[in-house]
């Protein structure tokens, strides 16, 4: 999913943000720093509710749990919260953000945004809940924690802000966060946006996969024009195979491809197409399980398989290499499990 982040080119601003950008990091301010004075905004009856329990059962852990209740209040004070938009040509958030359309919008993507191997402090990705009643904490949401309890905490806002369709990311701590370079996609310059702040951006992203386009009025709504890109240098031409990622899953430290390859599977050729591949795609250690069926899509997730799908899954896989080993073992799962269901069939 891509998402936005429009900002503005005052000297001070671009120049903070321009060297922050430089250094693959991103600010998350606190909730002081927000700019709506009634964001995290709520009632909460759970303090009421404690205090009766209190009075019917005096009991220590009571007290403890009344105690731990408000740090958890306290906590909005505590966290780090980016705030982004699902839109880039939203007129009122270049407008307000963009020093009315002589800034820059930024082109996330949200997942690689997010990726705890950057940061471990990532907690929670919300949707904006716009509405205009204030929210209340009720002893309800303790049950359900990310979509009600913290959700109603740090992603509800009034529905004045409803045309910034906001995506919300939040964090342990405020402060400064640190990106993948391949996080930033794309850069959209407003249609005033003078050209040496261009200039500044090719010149940072020189060597990384970025597209740049202008923003303009058009038939009485924004559009836009791609009007640069830059490129990195790779050693090897993924162009070159036939491929499609079928699935893609990843934690804080690994992240695993199932890829169907319709290529060559000369040992060679095949070394040749996991080295491109992981030179374009891969940010951190990592397995590819390569697949001669796409097919083998619909089976990843079923366990435990039954014969038939077994039997499938062993034909399909060509390879399975690990972390930087380019090492081709063809068809690994033609064990002895494999062979008794065939000899059964």
């Amino acid at each position: 999913m891509k998402v936005y982040k429009y900002r503005s080119i005052e000297d001070d601003v671009f120049k903070r943000d321009f060297k922050t950008l430089s250094e693959n990091c991103f600010f998350t301010p606190n909730y002081s720093n927000l700019n709506d004075p009634f964001d995290i905004y709520f009632n909460e009856e759970i303090s009421q509710f404690i205090s009766l329990l209190k009075t019917l059962f005096p009991y220590q852990e009571l007290d403890n749990f009344e105690s731990q209740f408000k740090e958890v209040l306290d906590f909005k004070e505590e966290i780090g919260v980016y705030c982004l938009s699902k839109d880039f040509l939203n007129e009122q958030l270049w407008a307000y953000y963009a020093a009315s359309y002589s800034g820059y919008c930024i082109e996330y993507d949200l997942e690689k945004l997010i990726d705890k191997g950057q940061n471990f402090d990532f907690q929670y990705k919300f949707e904006i809940d716009y509405k205009d009643n204030i929210p209340t904490l009720g002893i309800d949401d303790l049950t359900n924690l990310q979509d009600g309890f913290i959700k109603k905490m740090f992603a509800t806002k009034k529905s004045t802000w409803k045309h910034e369709e906001e995506i919300r990311i939040i964090f342990d701590k405020y402060g400064m966060k640190k990106f993948h370079p391949s996080s930033i996609t794309g850069i959209y310059f407003g249609i005033k946006t003078p050209e040496i702040i261009k200039e500044s951006f090719y010149g940072l992203y020189k060597d990384m996969d970025v597209k740049f386009y202008e923003v303009f009025p058009s038939n009485f709504k924004l559009d836009f024009k791609l009007i640069n890109e830059t490129k990195r240098k790779l050693k090897y031409d993924l162009n070159k195979f036939n491929y499609k990622v079928l699935k893609h899953s990843n934690n804080t430290i690994h992240e695993s491809f199932h890829i169907f390859y319709n290529s060559s599977t000369e040992e060679l050729q095949l070394q040749e197409f996991i080295k491109a591949f992981r030179e374009k795609f891969c940010i951190k250690e990592n397995t590819l399980h390569i697949y001669n069926n796409k097919e083998v899509k619909d089976i990843l997730d079923i366990y435990p398989k039954n014969d038939e799908e077994h039997i499938k899954l062993c034909e399909s896989l060509i390879t399975d290499v690990y972390s930087d080993d380019e090492k081709i073992i063809y068809y690994p799962l033609k064990d002895s499990k494999y062979d008794e269901i065939l000899k059964n069939k």
